[in-house]
């Protein structure tokens, strides 16, 4: 998906202000300009390469963006002219100061004060191993960057040392550093620090104050800050959650001032993984002289991930454009809008957010009660969200096809051994599994058949499966907690065996891989592999059993499902209705996303 705006530029010759800067705020364009068009692809990394991290500046008709060091550089630059195609610069910062570590450099920040450019940075003490804040000096936007220092900046060690730094300067004229404590070593919340900073910017003008916690289950830590000035609302950007997994993510705090305080108005991130790009964060953002707000964010390429640089993996470079409505912004990086559906044992739907009700069984004679829902993955990009059909199930095996969902066969009419109690998809949404209580496995359309536990001794009944992600495999779930894995499904680990306070009812596979949640009838949610926890409602009162467990469209999150129609959202996957409190000609017996 290109998106486009009207910027501005200047071509910059020798002697042009790229090389000579005035006092420019963080953001702004150093120079003359003149208005040009730029389109760029938000649906694929603009530089598909190690470029974590990122800090982006305009100077003339020129784009810096600055990362954390890769391939064997202190501190890596690009260039840019358009925002959609870059190009390697080179190390800004060769040489670190005698105190620091090398090799040991994330996360710088850059910005124009006094007549040069200042670059914050994050590195390590040699001496004691903390991670401290440092500052380095340049006449160009590309480097060197020369750091005189003999100590860091800033350095709080009692809470784990600071990290993440990143400038700002106010309308006022006024520059402020925001960065993050606690590196992860230390056992208390990670917290967001501002300070406002001397004139020249190498030192803090007054004592910082923390202005963001972290405080909401999916984020794990707060990191990565980047406060704007958006036509007199501030607005501060901020990374989640853990940044070698698909639930690392953007939110955002309204701020009364530079220096707080801020109330994050969300409960989930705004940026968040899904088909195309899995854990985005690192964010930090441009106005250009045109007045289009641009982000520069890192992320693991997808639709799949080990989030693992010694698997080969890295975090690429993405722009999306943001416009903001008051204090309130809009991140327009192409991801598909979030939706889900929940279905009664009537058969009756019900559908939320993008979700499109395409019909159901309800008001019909059944030959038996509907058991299970699961949407069509078929379409563009792939993934639960991509279709816009979806199935039902009978406990008979009966199946009724909705939308562009194709039918492609059925249990219904035929003698089962057991009743069925699940059923998945291909990723194609050409085919699917149905799965009886007895742990028997059919298969229809595309959907291979990989083996079962039909005919073995089980130890508690199944009560569904999940599919792997390139449908060459599934897994099958007992209420006891018991995992059998087929195909190319890994074992992560299950609950069989174990004390539970409530049977299992349902899992949930991570859509890009990795892992799976299982959810009890109690609210308790149970993670294996990289799926990670992010909350659950075990322990807590609920108007009704939990029936069903359903994945976020990016491994970030959750949605739990009870028989009053009751829903509960987790990490980064959105609230966005329910029928609790709303009486209901049957319970609700699942639910799927997309």
């Amino acid at each position: 998906m290109l998106v486009a705006a009207t910027a501005v530029g200047v071509a910059l010759g020798a002697g042009s202000a790229a090389a000579s800067p005035p006092g420019a705020a963080v953001g702004g364009v150093v120079g003359a300009v003149t208005p040009r068009d730029l389109a760029v692809d938000v649906d694929a990394p603009v530089y598909d390469a190690d470029a974590p991290d990122p800090d982006i500046t305009e100077v003339g008709s020129t784009y810096y963006v600055y990362t954390t060091g890769s391939d064997l550089r202190n501190i890596q630059v690009l260039e840019s002219t358009d925002l959609q195609h870059w190009q390697l610069v080179g190390d800004a910062l060769p040489t670190l100061p005698a105190w620091s570590t090398w090799g040991e450099t994330w996360a710088p920040g850059v910005v124009v004060l006094g007549g040069q450019y200042v670059m914050y940075y994050a590195t390590e003490v040699a001496a004691t191993g903390d991670e401290c804040i440092s500052v380095a000096l340049s006449s160009v936007p590309a480097g060197p960057f020369v750091d005189s220092s003999t100590g860091p900046l800033v350095c709080q060690t009692s809470l784990g040392g600071s990290i993440d730094p990143q400038p700002s300067v106010d309308a006022d004229g006024v520059p402020y550093l925001y960065w993050k404590s606690n590196n992860g070593d230390a056992s208390t919340p990670a917290d967001i620090w501002a300070a406002p900073l001397l004139p020249d910017g190498q030192g803090l003008a007054s004592a910082p104050v923390a202005v963001l916690t972290q405080d909401q289950p999916w984020e794990s830590t707060v990191e990565s800050p980047a406060m704007v000035d958006a036509s007199g609302s501030y607005v501060l950007f901020y990374s989640g959650g853990l940044w070698d997994s698909a639930g690392y993510g953007v939110g955002y705090a309204e701020c009364a001032g530079p220096l707080g305080p801020c109330t994050k108005p969300l409960a989930s991130p705004v940026l968040h993984s899904d088909p195309h790009r899995l854990g985005p964060g690192g964010e930090s953002l441009v106005q250009d002289a045109s007045g289009n707000w641009w982000m520069a964010y890192d992320a693991w390429d997808g639709p799949a991930s080990a989030y693992s640089y010694t698997s080969g993996d890295y975090r690429s470079l993405w722009i999306a454009p943001v416009s903001f409505a008051g204090g309130t912004p809009t991140i327009a990086a192409g991801e598909a809008p979030e939706g889900y559906r929940l279905a009664g044992g009537d058969g009756g739907t019900f559908s939320f957010g993008a979700a499109p009700f395409e019909g159901s069984m309800g008001g019909r004679r059944l030959a038996a009660p509907v058991v299970a829902v699961a949407a069509d993955g078929g379409g563009a990009g792939g993934g639960a969200a991509a279709g816009d059909g979806y199935w039902e199930e009978g406990a008979d095996g009966g199946i009724f096809a909705f939308g562009d969902a194709p039918y492609l066969g059925s249990m219904g009419g035929r003698r089962l051994a057991a009743p069925m109690v699940g059923m998945a998809p291909t990723p194609d949404g050409g085919g699917y599994w149905l799965v009886g209580a007895d742990g028997g496995v059919f298969a229809f359309g595309d959907a291979g058949f990989f083996g079962s536990m039909g005919g073995r001794a089980l130890s508690a009944p199944i009560v569904g499966l999940a599919a792997t992600p390139d449908g060459r495999g599934y897994w099958l779930v007992g209420a006891d907690g018991g995992i059998f894995a087929f195909g190319d499904a890994p074992f992560e680990g299950s609950m069989g065996g174990r004390r539970l306070g409530a049977p299992v009812v349902g899992m949930a596979a991570m859509p890009q891989g990795g892992g799976y949640w299982l959810a009890g009838s109690d609210g308790g949610v149970f993670a294996f592999g990289a799926a990670q926890y992010f909350g659950s409602m075990g322990g807590r009162r609920l108007g009704a059993p939990v029936v069903a467990i359903a994945a976020g469209p990016g491994s970030g999150g959750y949605w739990l499902v009870g028989a009053d129609g009751g829903i509960f959202a987790f990490g980064d996957a959105q609230f966005l209705g329910s029928m609790g409190t709303t009486r209901l000609a049957a319970p609700i017996v699942g639910d799927a996303a997309g």
